[in-house]
């Protein structure tokens, strides 16, 4: 089991294996979110993640039209997040308390970086989404 859980702890989960994917996201809203340079996040199905806690402590803001944002009520931590209609959830990656099992493959909106940050060419970068047959 890998657990992972908000800044003040009455939030948590845990996943039944490492995840699938890591990103470094660069895009403006994930800067502001993180209130760093990049947003990083691990995307697992959602079949391999559970709360362990503090399922009333979430709640979630839509950041743009059908992305939502989970947060802990308490301390305003990022949380995992899956919306209705998608088969995964993704989670902040500085939620994690154990080692997830990956690191980050791909740079995401790299076009819309932070102007202080300079990014490098590992891992790749693209200035939007990664292409379909990139994973």
């Amino acid at each position: 089991m890998i657990r992972g859980s908000c800044l003040c702890g009455a939030v948590a989960f845990e996943l039944a294996q490492a995840p699938e994917i890591m990103n470094l996201c660069h895009c403006s809203m994930c800067r502001k979110a993180s209130g760093s340079s990049y947003g990083t996040f691990a995307h697992i199905k959602r079949g391999q993640f559970r709360w362990t806690r503090g399922d009333a402590e979430i709640t979630r803001y839509e950041s743009s039209p059908g992305n939502f944002r989970a947060f802990c009520k308490i301390c305003g931590a990022n949380l995992p997040v899956s919306d209705a209609d998608d088969d995964y959830v993704c989670i902040p990656a500085g939620t994690f308390d154990d080692d997830p099992g990956i690191a980050p493959q791909v740079q995401i909106f790299a076009g819309s970086k932070a102007p202080w940050h300079e990014i490098t060419d590992q891992p790749p970068s693209f200035d939007e989404f990664e292409p379909e047959d990139f994973f």
